[in-house]
């Protein structure tokens, strides 16, 4: 049993409301045992020097595998001073050719964050030209959004795809039901030093943000047997960060070998519980055409499916995640969702542009929606997506306050590694929002990856607010973040974050440190 810690001279912002905060706060075995205690005992003090102290930050959508793995990749795009680069196939080539170069010959060439919008010619690289760049090697490159993707011939090949009259280019369902194969092609090359980096860097990347936990959404049902998800459930138990995790299967028996490692059952997210892609692919399924096209994309399912799905997960005592982005295609989930007689709180990811009356039934029926607003912040100021590919009308539909003031559970998650696991960069995206009316204040956003985030993740007797009973999970700081301008916002960062009353130290990425990690009792997902 650790001794007793007392943590005094700070602003406790507890989080049970915006005004809510004590001086001290007792620790005893990772807990909060007191507020402002009039008995201490014994407990060692420890002075924060008048800081602010706030509850650690929940990111409930990531995708963890591909996060901690990142590290065997490049990035295609970025934003340098004040615009995305490079900006035309030429620049694409040149930053595929330099990567590809350093590779050995065997390699794999895995790219991401690549902006169509942002490019000059509005396309994706076609497998001729990434098998000219890449030497001939298997190669795949990602839109920032990862819902399209490029492929050289050799990858093609991997994937039993006759390269013969295609263009390389995947999207929509195409994309979507090979993303597990692609998953166990890209894992094969991960060596055990990677890993020990991959995780090295998700734990850091965590600290430095102030993030404590999050929600990991993975699998994809094409794999057969899946290992990579296996082998990131394995390694997520043993994290110091806690990992609660969504399996991506429509088909629930594969899920439920894996429900012994869960607390709580958890089924979906993205992978095979998508409704739709994303706008930036076309394949998010809205009412009204897109505006570059003059086409629509269908749902993924058709509504007897979902309702079917949707009924059986329940049934069988899953939480349920399920990507939605298009009106249509969140109309389809919401429909099977609000015909249910839930046992527990489920979950609609992304929701970007529902109509009305899908937002009537989600505050009716009391579910939680997982946004990234953060997102579409970087967009109108430097992808252009949205302006490009869809209608004013439904450009309208983007909101978030409106969300709030329904009474709809919302929360805050980055998507990583879509987007950096960055919560003040979303936490801008609320407070200075697409739609500048949707904006919100720098509590509510708190509010949204604290309290609100730890309800989606069935975690709030344990994380989302610095209460007696609660875990210790906290960062400091000496600014109050509540007043802060959304720019001020989004440059915030922690001065220290403490998980269970201990100061978080900074990973090596060493494989004698993931062999000591997976040493360590392992804990539930």
């Amino acid at each position: 049993m650790s001794k007793a810690v007392l943590f005094t001279d700070a602003v406790i912002h507890t989080g049970r409301d915006e005004a809510h905060t004590a001086s001290s706060m007792l620790v005893k075995n990772g807990r909060i045992a007191a507020l402002d205690p009039a008995e201490t005992g014994n407990a060692r003090v420890v002075s924060l020097d008048g800081r602010h102290v706030y509850p650690c930050i929940i990111d409930g959508h990531i995708h963890l595998l591909p996060t901690v793995v990142t590290s065997t990749g490049f990035t295609v795009c970025r934003i340098e001073n004040g615009a995305v680069a490079p900006h035309s196939i030429d620049g694409v080539e040149a930053e595929v050719r330099a990567f590809a170069d350093k590779q050995p010959k065997g390699a794999l060439i895995v790219g991401t964050n690549y902006i169509a919008t942002a490019v000059d010619e509005r396309r994706l690289p076609s497998r001729q030209e990434l098998d000219d760049w890449c030497g001939g090697r298997a190669a795949i490159i990602y839109t920032i959004d990862g819902h399209a993707s490029a492929l050289s011939s050799a990858m093609l090949k991997k994937l039993d795809i006759d390269p013969a009259d295609h263009s390389g280019v995947l999207t929509g369902e195409a994309h979507e039901r090979v993303q597990g194969r692609l998953t166990d092609i890209i894992a094969s090359s991960v060596t055990p030093r990677t890993i020990a980096r991959g995780v090295a860097n998700f734990h850091n990347a965590c600290a430095a943000f102030g993030i404590s936990c999050v929600g990991a959404l993975e699998g994809n049902g094409d794999s057969p047997k899946d290992p990579t998800t296996k082998l990131i459930v394995h390694l997520a138990r043993h994290f110091s960060v806690g990992v609660k995790v969504y399996f991506q299967y429509t088909d629930i028996k594969k899920a439920l070998p894996l429900t012994k490692y869960q607390k709580r059952r958890r089924i979906g997210g993205c992978g095979d519980w998508e409704m739709d892609g994303a706008s930036g692919a076309h394949s998010a399924a809205f009412s009204l055409p897109y505006r570059d096209t003059g086409e629509t994309a269908p749902p993924y399912y058709e509504q007897e499916f979902v309702d079917s799905l949707v009924q059986e997960a329940d049934s069988a005592g899953f939480q349920i995640a399920c990507h939605a982005i298009g009106d249509r295609a969140i109309d389809r989930i919401a429909a099977a969702l609000e015909k249910l007689q839930p046992h527990c709180l489920h979950r609609i990811e992304h929701c970007e542009f529902a109509s009305d009356q899908a937002l009537d039934s989600i505050a009716r029926s009391g579910w939680a929606v997982m946004m990234q607003p953060g997102y579409s912040w970087v967009d109108k100021r430097y992808l252009h997506t949205y302006e490009q590919h869809l209608p004013d009308e439904m450009l309208a539909r983007l909101r978030f306050r409106t969300l709030i003031d329904k009474g709809i559970l919302v929360c805050g998650s980055s998507d990583s590694p879509v987007q950096e696991l960055d919560p003040w960069l979303q936490m801008m995206g609320m407070t200075q929002f697409y739609n500048e009316d949707e904006s919100i204040s720098p509590w509510q956003a708190f509010r949204c990856y604290t309290s609100n985030a730890a309800k989606a993740i069935l975690e709030s007797d344990e994380r989302g607010a610095l209460l007696p009973g609660m875990r210790a999970d906290f960062f400091v700081s000496d600014k109050d973040i509540f007043s802060l301008t959304p720019e001020a916002l989004g440059s915030f960062r922690p001065q220290a974050t403490y998980y269970g009353g201990r100061k978080a130290k900074k990973w090596r990425g060493t494989l004698g440190e993931l062999i000591l990690m997976l040493l360590r009792p392992p804990h539930s997902v």
